[in-house]
């Protein structure tokens, strides 16, 4: 169902939120954003936990900004899974379910073997791992058959690894079971990796919303450019000869404050084919800079580069990688490039 969210507005002591939102059915989208920004508020307003002092919520055309948080057909999963300890797995799933007796038993099954973990249906909470928890978590969620799964956080709390398998097997049984999935997070790959749509939040208001693609290749501002990935963000009023060549191209008109030049740093090649000055050609940038820093990455070599004035970030798949101090040739297409 779709998710519509209008001049939805909130406080919390000194902190506000302002949103207006309209969400397709049937899509997982992530809010993502620095701590503080308003994520989880956003979230908890959705669900009911929060009652926002002005604006509507509606859900697949009912109207729930006012429904009782019982009644309003949502999953959620916490961040912390909260989980009853003293049930075992089935009575925490089955908690809340509308279906009874073997009927429900027979959904539990269902479920378990859905987040890959047959059997577990007389485990008590306290022998499962923290994985397996939010896998329970996430089953009961499901259980109650809702409209709209929101999810705060939920893989925060667990390693590396074992938050790329659970993020993937989130996706896959979002894109099985097809339900509108709000999905919270600080994590800027998590929400590359999953999401259909991503909405971008900084103190209480959206900044971006768009596909992962669209935020990442062209964001609408400096603050959606840094987060959402590495990135290069030259400040134009202090970098004469770029700024030249930036107008020449027609990336920039008018006054150079407080502008930015955009770009990734997988976008720069190392060397300097054409052989043009620092100041750059019609179709490229490019400079000599001493290498400041230098960090293997498995598949690339990430370098920061001193180019007279300003650093330029690097993503080099070249054999090698050069030492802090030693010079090298950078160079990007001006087609790769933004002014924000």
């Amino acid at each position: 169902m779709n998710l519509s969210i209008d001049k939805l507005k909130m406080s919390l002591g000194e902190f506000s939120l302002e949103c207006s939102l309209d969400l397709p059915p049937g899509r997982l989208i992530t809010l993502l954003g620095p701590s503080g920004c308003g994520k989880t508020s956003l979230l908890k307003s959705i669900a009911g936990l929060y009652t926002p002092a002005s604006g509507r919520i509606h859900l697949g055309g009912r109207d729930i900004t006012d429904l009782d948080p019982r009644f309003r057909k949502i999953g959620m999963v916490f961040q912390d899974y909260a989980l009853f300890p003293h049930m075992s797995v089935q009575k925490n799933i089955t908690y809340g379910m509308p279906k009874k007796g073997e009927e429900a038993r027979r959904r539990c099954a269902e479920l378990l073997e859905m987040v890959e973990l047959p059997g577990f249906e007389n485990r008590r909470i306290e022998e499962l791992s923290g994985g397996e928890k939010q896998r329970i978590a996430l089953a009961r969620a499901l259980a109650s058959e809702p409209d709209l799964l929101l999810l705060d956080e939920p893989l925060s709390a667990l390693d590396a690894r074992l938050r790329k398998t659970l993020r993937r097997q989130i996706r896959e049984i979002q894109m099985e079971t097809g339900i509108t999935t709000v999905y919270v997070t600080h994590d800027q790959e998590e929400a590359m990796a999953i999401s259909d749509l991503v909405v971008l939040m900084k103190d209480g208001k959206v900044v971006q919303t768009g596909s992962p693609e669209e935020i990442y290749r062209r964001p609408d501002g400096a603050f959606a450019a840094d987060f959402f990935g590495t990135a290069n963000l030259i400040p134009l009023n202090e970098a004469g000869a770029l700024n030249n060549s930036v107008r020449k191209a027609g990336l920039l008109t008018g006054d150079a404050a407080e502008r930015k030049l955009f770009f990734r740093p997988e976008y720069c090649r190392t060397g300097n084919p054409s052989g043009d000055s620092a100041e750059g050609s019609e179709e490229e940038l490019h400079w000599t800079g001493r290498v400041l820093y230098a960090e293997y990455g498995g598949d690339f070599h990430y370098l920061e580069l001193d180019c007279g004035g300003y650093t330029v970030r690097v993503k080099s798949r070249e054999a090698g990688c050069p030492a802090p101090g030693e010079e090298m040739e950078i160079a990007v297409s001006l087609s790769d490039c933004l002014v924000l």
